[in-house]
């Protein structure tokens, strides 16, 4: 049955299926955010009352040896409960352009990503014209997120000191971002292969589809930015992303 012209003006035109669509989204981001942030406070206010008993019974003269190593496990998960609170200003569904300090930002990806990679023995090295840029943070993190994470994942073992470099220099037009490692790097008949962000460097996979690599191209090219990457076996790989600048002031209402 189809409702009155009354019935429809009290109720208002339809909102497009994209703007619905976009609305319902932005209020699973909140609650997903407000959920989080939850079972972070619960936590860490638990964490908080675990390691105060055990400095409690540390205390004693028949304290348990096996104190320390839960007084260890508890600094380590209250590591990774404070790399998970949000860098200021970063919202996922904000794409607007705001000044972002970048070695905070890179020191929290990649203890983040050394965590889920089990890469603990690689170390980062900075190399920052700037301390800050001006560029969209959700975007910005999603690079670097992809490309620590790949340099972690392919790193070699064998060698003495295992790193990844973050070198950021400021362009005329905008700036220069160059992600280094000394791991595997790729063979010479694999070049052509990676060169379009599809393959997977490690000798002990068999190649596939390179996503988080893909979507640092996409984001970057998406974003009137350039990505190249160079490579060698045994050498490491070097990926130089070229952002372009943009002014804050366009982005504000």
């Amino acid at each position: 049955m189809r409702p009155s012209p009354n019935e429809t003006s009290r109720r208002g035109p339809n909102p497009p299926p994209l703007l619905a669509y976009v609305a319902d989204l932005e209020l699973e981001v909140d609650r997903l955010r407000k959920q989080s942030q939850f079972v972070q406070h619960e936590a860490r206010e638990t964490l908080k009352r675990v390691q105060q008993l055990c400095a409690d019974a540390a205390r004693a003269d028949n304290a348990p040896p096996q104190l320390a190593e839960i007084d260890q496990a508890g600094q380590r998960l209250a590591t990774v409960l404070r790399d998970l609170r949000e860098v200021p200003g970063y919202h996922p569904a904000h794409d607007q352009v705001i000044a972002i300090a970048v070695r905070p930002l890179a020191e929290q990806v990649f203890r983040w990503q050394q965590l889920l990679e089990n890469a603990p023995h690689v170390t980062l090295r900075l190399e920052l014209d700037s301390e800050h840029v001006e560029w969209f943070p959700g975007r910005l993190r999603h690079i670097l997120d992809n490309l620590v994470s790949n340099a972690l994942k392919y790193c070699d073992r064998d060698k003495g000191e295992a790193w990844v470099s973050l070198a950021l220099r400021v362009l005329p037009e905008g700036y220069e971002l160059r992600l280094s490692d000394n791991g595997v790097g790729l063979p010479p008949e694999r070049r052509a292969e990676a060169s379009q962000l599809f393959y997977r460097a490690a000798p002990a996979r068999a190649a596939g589809l390179g996503v988080g690599l893909a979507v640092v191209k996409l984001l970057v090219e998406q974003s009137g930015g350039a990505l190249t990457f160079a490579s060698g076996e045994g050498q490491g790989t070097t990926f130089v992303a070229v952002l372009p600048r943009y002014d804050v002031t366009d982005f504000l209402g």
